[in-house]
């Protein structure tokens, strides 16, 4: 058969080489052994291509009339290495394994894969390579492990290249090739962790495509819906084999939402709060008020309400229903959740636009308006420039219709909570029915004044501070920098309250400034839209004044390093001491020393990347397996000498997944070319570099090195 290759290529010298050269690259390739995992059928294959090429190229005159049979005379002094492509051997049968194995050392894994396929897909083809059929379970490994780790390599390349979702086919189909044979078990356990780790990238590469598929965005969410499936929902401790922890899987949540719609968001978290899971629950709130308001249909802020009266019991969402009733025209309902709320800086705002009103409407309109502009639209794919305008909310005909259809709530959600009302259980809050009432108003504004009479008390008016927001960046798994307003409300409050155990005796936060107004639809009146305007205008000219006079006060200060969930911690000095006992100077010193041995067999004679997977976390690995080809294109490879001194090892107390090394590196570097050392490309010097490391398992992997 003809295989794409010639004489030069296989032994890995240049058409110029001379004998001496010629014997040398004879004796290092047959030193450089393949993966570990070929038969000595394969490996004896190698070895018999190799000597057929060797026993060509050292004849001065077999030499000569081969190379007379390759190029013309006038043209063989400009040929190298890297022009033959289309030039072909002829090999027999048995050398087939033998070339696939050079021909994936030269990097040419395409060709490996057209060579080896069709054998691959249909087994009776082995009877061409052999006679001996005790010979077929030995070819057919060395065919499916050197499609493996040619599909590996492409994977390499292109997950280097950003290109994940390809790098993710080649994974795939590695891993079933070696999953249909039940071959190579801990190759196979390696594939199956970088597809995991792979999940992420592709879906933010699916999600953000410019040329938007339907079919690309289904892959990414069913993907996302197998890593909280394997993880057991958002907030589970558990870790899949993205290898993401609870912190950092939180962070790609957020950052993926915004090139999620509304309706996507809330399909996804209305299947995950089903787990329970309040976190989800909470988003789906979010995806229901946003397209209720936004596709102007009230029923879905009815959802979006029922959603946060299951949380009531979890933390304080009272100012997001008194926002929702206040979007249902429940003006009564509204007032009475948001005395309920204790988010004061909110509160604090909306009783200052308020000032001059006899209610806390004026306030709570402004508010509404700024929240779903700022917190709201900007988490859900085409929203964020959407008006969030309450006059042209109410003045649409569908809220009207639909408004006009509804009877005033049958009781506050605040009452079913109220110790008052024992008798009512609290599994059964999120069925309270909006839709329809059959008590008389003046019951209701009797039940809630009476409530709301129970538990007056006052707070002091703080100061509005206004916070600018910042552009939120796309880089992975980093969270979103849109600093909100720190009086506007948003899910990273939900998450950094969720696991917060409350000691502290509730009471109310805002007392109420006026008795109970007539629960008759307001948004009915023809003086409605006006009205509101009117109301909106005087509140954003009083804001005005008051931005404008007051004195400067400090912007709220919230790093991005902090986690966005609080939990428990122990004290301070046994943290020390076990972040010590991860890390001692002794571990640092074998994980750089691991390091140094694994880069010196990747660049060094035998290629030898295994390591490389062993002390270096993705794409980082990749990286260094493709410089090590790179070199093993042009034969060449590097001889290293180190001394290590460590200058620290600390592990991040916020995230003891992750680490900083810094060490004093003594590095001595020769560089050989077709067997002879190149001097101008060698080196020796002392370095201070930085390793930042990430713990996946039990295990230490660099992911990141830095020479300061």
């Amino acid at each position: 058969m003809q295989i794409s290759l010639d004489y030069f290529r296989i032994l890995g010298v240049p058409l110029q080489a001379d004998s001496d050269l010629i014997n040398q690259a004879y004796e290092d390739r047959l030193l450089q052994l393949p993966h570990e995992g070929y038969s000595e059928y394969g490996i004896t294959s190698r070895q018999n291509l190799l000597k057929v090429a060797y026993d060509v190229l050292k004849d001065e005159e077999s030499r000569l009339e081969y190379e007379s049979s390759l190029f013309t005379k006038e043209s063989q002094e400009d040929i190298f290495l890297e022009t033959s492509e289309e030039v072909t051997v002829e090999i027999t049968n048995d050398l087939l394994v033998g070339a696939l194995i050079i021909l994936y050392d030269l990097g040419d894994f395409e060709l490996v894969l057209r060579l080896a396929t069709p054998y691959l897909e249909d087994k009776n083809n082995l009877e061409d390579l052999t006679d001996n059929k005790e010979e077929f379970d030995f070819i057919w490994q060395d065919l499916i492990l050197t499609a493996v780790l040619a599909y590996l390599e492409l994977a390499r390349e292109k997950w280097q290249d950003k290109e994940y979702e390809l790098a993710a086919n080649y994974l795939q189909k590695s891993y079933n090739l070696l999953n249909q044979e039940d071959l190579f078990q801990p190759l196979k356990k390696e594939i199956k962790q970088d597809l995991g780790k792979l999940k992420p990238y592709e879906i933010l590469e699916l999600l953000t495509r410019e040329n938007e598929i339907k079919e690309d965005r289904e892959k990414a969410l069913n993907l996302l819906q197998e890593i909280l499936n394997v993880r057991g929902g958002i907030e589970s401790q558990k870790i899949d084999d993205s290898g993401l922890n609870v912190d950092s899987f939180l962070r790609f949540i957020q950052q993926i939402r915004v090139y999620l719609t509304a309706e996507e968001q809330q399909i996804l978290f209305e299947n995950e709060a089903k787990r329970p899971s309040p976190a989800a629950a909470y988003l789906t709130a979010y995806a229901c008020l946003a397209r209720g308001f936004t596709e102007r249909k009230p029923d879905l802020i009815i959802k979006a309400k029922n959603n946060l009266i299951s949380l009531t019991i979890h933390q304080d969402v009272y100012l997001e229903q008194s926002i929702c009733a206040l979007l249902l025209g429940q003006t009564t309902e509204a007032e009475f959740s948001l005395s309920q709320s204790k988010e004061k800086d909110a509160i604090a705002r909306i009783q200052e636009i308020s000032a001059n009103s006899p209610d806390l409407l004026p306030g709570l309109c402004v508010y509404t308006e700024k929240w779903l502009q700022t917190e709201v639209f900007p988490q859900f794919k085409g929203l964020r420039d959407v008006d969030s305008s309450l006059q042209a909310y109410f003045a649409d005909e569908k809220v009207q219709n639909y408004l006009e259809s509804i009877s005033p709530p049958l009781i506050s959600e605040t009452e079913v909570l109220n110790e008052s009302s024992p008798s009512v259980e609290v599994n059964n809050i999120s069925q309270v029915n909006y839709s329809a009432s059959n008590l008389p108003i003046s019951e209701e504004e009797k039940i809630i004044d009476d409530n709301r009479q129970e538990n007056q008390s006052h707070i002091t008016n703080t100061q509005v501070v206004e916070a600018e927001e910042e552009k939120q960046t796309t880089s992975l798994l980093v969270e979103d920098e849109l600093s909100p307003s720190e009086d506007l409300i948003g899910f990273g409050d939900f998450l950094d309250a969720e696991m917060e155990t409350d000691s502290e005796e509730e009471t109310p936060s805002v007392v109420a400034k006026s008795t109970p107004r007539n629960l008759s639809p307001w948004y009915k009146s023809p003086v409605f839209v006006p009205l509101i305007g009117l109301i909106l205008s005087t509140a954003i000219a009083f804001l005005a004044v008051k931005i404008l006079f007051k004195p400067k006060s400090e912007p709220l200060n919230i790093p991005l390093s902090e986690p966005l969930i609080q939990l428990p911690s122990p004290e301070k000095e046994l943290i020390k001491e076990n972040l010590q006992n991860q890390l001692t100077p002794e571990k640092a010193s074998e994980i750089i020393a691991g390091w140094l041995n694994a880069k010196q067999e990747a660049t060094g004679p035998n290629y030898n990347f295994i390591p490389l997977n062993q002390v270096l976390s993705q794409p980082l690995a990749s990286v260094w397996i493709a410089n090590g080809n790179a070199l093993r294109r042009i034969n060449a490879y590097r001889r290293y000498e180190h001394d290590i001194k460590i200058q620290s090892a600390e592990v991040n107390p916020q995230n003891t997944t992750e680490a900083i090394i810094k060490a004093e590196v003594w590095e001595k570097s020769q560089y050989y070319q077709n067997g002879a050392l190149k001097p101008r490309f060698s080196y020796e010097e002392r370095l201070l570099v930085e390793y930042s490391l990430v713990k996946e398992g039990d295990k230490w992997l660099i992911q990141e090195i830095k020479v300061l």
